[in-house]
């Protein structure tokens, strides 16, 4: 038997943002009953053709459930539900602007019983709509939102002298937590399943929030045992590499020498194609080059990115099995080595995306400051992705130009905020932004929608997913370069602390580590910053003082 430990809460929706053919609808904003029952009021009654939209304020993972009172004296009735993470999304039609029931069913129709109490639904959302196609009135005590999460006690903080950046973090934050289910997933509404080349920003923000949760090794343990080692994780190269890159990461925020010797054995076996894909001169041979859906029409962009991951992934690779291989091993480490360092000594690969710049900096195949000065700090908002955003966001701290850094967050990401997001979307465009009402208003009809009427490649309209936990690259971003705390030997026994505030007065926050948590907060003071670091004792600290 199967036993869930998520966790499953209630919700009232905080407002009606539009309704049709009901009375008594407000009714419904307020707890009565969470049981129907013979007798009494009767609640709200929706007239056949009506209607109501509900707001529940904040994006959510999980359904609805539904107190029905009565159904015109019949036994059943029928209702239409649709689940919408904007107010358009939930008031759309099937194959309108893209709109879908793929991997979650956010619309349909049910039937319902008199005096009964009807759960249905697990998406994610914000806005439902109920809708009675029925020729009867059908009267509804109670409409709850179901909010289905894991109950993971956050663990590590960020704040600061500047409140948007503290409202960015929290919503990053929330992002990656509501995508934390069963296993870590890509988003909550869409691909309810683990991407795993998705997960490494997602991931670096789990650790960042709440330490070792295993719910990242669960995921990172499922895609392994359904890719066979001579196939590619999800089916694309660079997936396969990222498995690598998180495995070598999880290790070194953990510790645990034991998990990471249950993979040596799938790492041996998948090293073959790994090796198979990086001729002898460092250029490489593989057939799908995709590092996300932005850069999928630039082929420099492509090739730039997976010669950087396939670098990271052969020293990952290397440094798995030197720490937790054999003897036998020697062999195979060393053909990482030379594949890794074949590439490094290869022409370079130059596109002018941003993303595939970022990712040369973070394999260690660019100068981070040339990039940046020459690419990242022009035109900083033009040509960012949500998703690959965490990698530009660190090219340009080891630049040194956190400033810069600080006010993309501020911008971009914002960007979202400023359209009433709760939660960060799978992509954004900030001219997307222009003329664009909030997500929590419906546009009249043929009117421009920031929603339906954006997205491209896999995502368009409302297909496009508002809540994606790749895209919280600010909460890792923020914790290791403005707190400025990074692991310096494995398992946390070691870590530095060099702040870096930018315009900020002031940040503090809390790290968490597996032998507790490690909180720290700085202050400018005149010309240099004074830094508070209170740790556990198992854990040594190197603060390094900057102006």
């Amino acid at each position: 038997m199967l036993k869930s430990e998520l966790i499953k809460e209630y919700l009232l929706p905080v407002c009606i943002v539009a309704q049709e053919g009901c009375t008594d609808a407000q009714t419904l904003l307020a707890y009565h009953t969470d049981q129907s029952y013979f007798g009494g009021e009767e609640g709200c009654s929706i007239a056949a053709g009506g209607w109501i939209l509900f707001d529940f304020g904040m994006e959510y993972s999980g359904g609805v459930r539904l107190i029905v009172n009565n159904c015109a004296g019949e036994k059943n009735g029928i209702l239409r539900v649709r689940f919408g993470e904007s107010a358009s999304e939930a008031c759309s039609e099937l194959g309108e602007k893209g709109s879908t029931n793929d991997h979650s069913i956010r619309d349909a129709v049910l039937t319902v019983a008199w005096v009964s109490s009807l759960e249905y639904g697990n998406t994610g959302y914000r806005f439902i709509r109920i809708d009675n196609p029925w020729d009867r009135a059908i009267s509804l005590r109670q409409v709850f939102g179901v909010y289905v999460h894991c109950g993971a006690q956050l663990r590590g903080s960020f704040r600061c002298s500047d409140e948007r950046l503290n409202s960015i973090w929290k919503v990053g934050a929330r992002s990656v937590y509501l995508n934390m289910q069963d296993y870590l997933y890509d988003g909550i509404k869409r691909d309810r399943v683990v991407w795993i080349g998705d997960m490494h920003p997602a991931a670096s923000s789990v650790q960042r929030l709440f330490g070792a949760h295993p719910v990242v090794p669960k995921s990172l343990d499922h895609v392994r045992d359904h890719t066979p080692p001579d196939c590619w994780m999800n089916d694309i190269p660079t997936y396969t590499c990222w498995w690598l890159k998180l495995q070598r990461d999880w290790y070194r925020y953990t510790g645990d020498r034991e998990y990471l010797a249950r993979q040596t054995e799938y790492v041996r076996a998948v090293l073959p194609l790994l090796l198979s894909c990086v001729n002898e001169d460092g250029t490489d041979n593989v057939s799908f080059r995709f590092i996300d859906w932005p850069s999928s029409d630039d082929p420099a962009a492509q090739a730039e990115g997976v010669r950087a991951l396939f670098k990271l992934a052969l020293e990952s690779a290397a440094q798995i099995l030197r720490i937790a291989g054999g003897a036998q091993d020697g062999e195979r480490i060393a053909a990482c080595e030379r594949g890794a360092a074949a590439i490094a000594a290869a022409p370079p690969v130059r596109s002018q995306n941003k993303q595939a710049a970022a990712l040369s900096v973070f394999a260690g195949l660019a100068d981070a400051v040339q990039v940046n000065e020459s690419l990242l700090s022009r035109e900083p908002t033009r040509g960012v992705s949500t998703f690959l955003g965490y990698y530009l966001l660190r090219a340009r701290g080891d630049a040194g130009d956190v400033r810069g850094a600080l006010d993309l967050i501020r911008t971009y990401w914002g960007g979202m905020l400023d359209l009433g997001a709760t939660t960060f979307w799978e992509d954004f465009d900030l001219a997307w932004a222009k003329g664009a009402l909030p997500i929590d208003v419906l546009p009249e009809r043929g009117a421009y929608d920031v929603h339906g009427d954006n997205g491209n490649y896999c995502y368009r309209g409302f297909r496009h997913s508002l809540c994606h936990g790749w895209a919280s690259g600010p909460v890792p971003f923020l914790s290791e370069y403005v707190l400025g705390v990074r692991i310096a030997r494995e398992g946390c026994r070691e870590l530095t602390v060099s702040p870096c505030l930018g315009d900020l007065a002031w940040a503090e926050g809390v790290f968490p580590t597996p032998y507790g948590d490690v909180s720290v907060r700085h202050e400018r003071r005149g010309g240099t910053i004074s830094t508070h670091v209170d740790a556990p004792q198992q854990i040594h600290v190197t603060v390094e003082k900057r102006k």
